[in-house]
């Protein structure tokens, strides 16, 4: 006997309470994620023979759910897709592929309505309104329908947003919209502003940028490409090497740990006591260990895309580390990676792969933990030299000894130029095993 479906607010009670082993995974969407269908046991466990089936579409964990369809024994198709632009609302709609029977009524799409009114709501109100289209073929319509005939599109104007999703697979794909495919190309836009702007506030920095980088910036394609850039030509960058393979990792969440470390490093900046510390340990009056860039900059004027280079250029210590980025980029394209990380001994399995190793021991992986020891002491109170900091200048100390040896009748020029020499040797040293495009060696605070 087929059991009434529970009221709306009931079912998606019920489903909220489904734990992860009652679902089976049945596919992954064209964009990756993973598609669930209930296991035909607890179906009739909880909900009772109203439904002969519920998918989902959400990652390993089953949260956050993006699409969830619940079939009826009489075909309807209960279908709810979440935005990806506005977290928490959601667009839904009901559908029955085939003849409408009587009295179906006009909030149900069909053979002979293909398309609805449907709104993007938060459960409460509606936010915005929006169209959803079955997009069968015309010319399949009479026909026997397979389960590729059950797409559905829904657009929203008032956010620019389009979602295809197949009502019987639950395959989902987010569509791009412009703002999105402009936001792909920002990040690289202001990546070249700043490169430029060091020729101003900067020299020695700017110097640092490799020759090719600098005479492209400085022609008419660089120029170009300032003021107007396509994602065809991040990619032609990226080819040639003229842009790095990615910009740092930084969440929103974590742009305020970002303004607060500035916010440390130029008060650092003006302090007499730590800046005579650097001077006795590198024999460099006026040295300065805080990037000139962070001390020529307003703060109040920075977004996340500012942080996310001055992270990439070395102006500021990167929060995510080499391995870290590099290990979610190799899951990305592994899929036994994938696969075995929804297991419960994956970590185990991901630490004993030999590209993860392999990563570890990267000297960018070592750059990394070192550091990681400078942050530990400057977050105990130490704002002066660190050890690492203190070799380096050693080193930089020798080598200017042995070039006064061979100065000496510069006279009381010599100070100067080996000073000028010591900063520059100094900063070259300590960057010596990093990437082209890291220009700063970063204050960790």
């Amino acid at each position: 006997m087929t059991a009434m479906p529970p009221d709306p607010d009931r079912k998606w009670a019920i489903l909220a309470k489904i734990d992860l082993e009652c679902w089976e995974q049945r596919g992954t969407s064209s964009q990756g994620c993973p598609i669930w269908e209930l296991k035909a046991d607890w179906l009739r466990v909880m909900f009772k023979n109203a439904y002969v089936s519920v998918r989902a579409c959400a990652p390993a964990g089953m949260r956050p759910i993006y699409a969830v369809c619940f079939v009826t024994p009489e075909g309807l198709h209960e279908l709810r897709v979440f935005s990806h632009l506005r977290t928490g609302e959601y667009y839904d709609s009901t559908w029955r592929f085939g003849e409408a029977p009587p009295g179906i009524g006009d909030r149900v799409g069909h053979l002979g309505r293909r398309r609805l009114e449907v709104a993007l709501t938060n459960g409460e109100t509606s936010v915005a309104s929006a169209n959803a289209i079955w997009m069968v073929d015309p010319a399949r319509l009479g026909q026997q329908l397979g389960p590729q005939d059950l797409r559905i599109r829904i657009f929203c104007p008032t956010i620019d947003e389009t979602v295809d999703v197949n009502a019987a697979t639950l395959d989902l794909a987010y569509q791009e919209n412009q703002l999105e495919k402009q936001m792909k190309v920002v990040p690289w836009q202001r990546y070249l502003f700043w490169l430029t702007q060091l020729r101003r506030i900067d020299k020695a920095a700017y110097g640092r940028i490799p020759k090719t980088v600098r005479r492209w910036l400085e022609g008419a394609d660089g120029q170009a490409c300032l003021s107007r850039m396509s994602e065809q030509d991040v990619g032609r960058l990226l080819q040639q090497g003229m842009l790095p393979p990615y910009l740092a990792w930084l969440n929103p969440q974590e742009a305020q740990q970002v303004m607060d470390s500035i916010r440390v490093q130029r008060g650092v900046a003006g302090r007499q006591d730590v800046l005579q510390q650097y001077a006795l340990m590198m024999q460099i009056p006026g040295f300065n260990p805080i990037p000139r860039l962070i001390q020529a900059i307003d703060p109040g004027r920075l977004d996340i895309f500012d942080l996310q280079v001055f992270m990439t250029i070395g102006a500021l210590r990167e929060l995510h580390g080499f391995v870290e980025v590099q290990q979610a980029e190799l899951i990305k394209r592994r899929p036994d990676l994938q696969a075995a990380m929804q297991s419960p001994q994956g970590a185990r399995q991901l630490q004993a792969d030999s590209e993860v190793m392999a990563l570890a021991a990267d000297p960018r992986a070592q750059a990394w933990q070192a550091e990681q020891l400078e942050l530990q002491a400057r977050r105990a109170g130490n704002y002066g030299p660190t050890s690492p900091e203190v070799m380096t200048a050693m080193q930089v100390i020798t080598n200017i000894q042995q070039q006064q040896l061979g100065m000496m009748m510069l006279g009381s020029n010599l100070g100067m130029f080996a000073g000028l020499n010591a900063a520059e040797q100094y900063t070259k040293l300590a960057l010596a095993n990093g990437p082209p495009w890291k220009l700063y060696k970063p204050y960790c605070c």
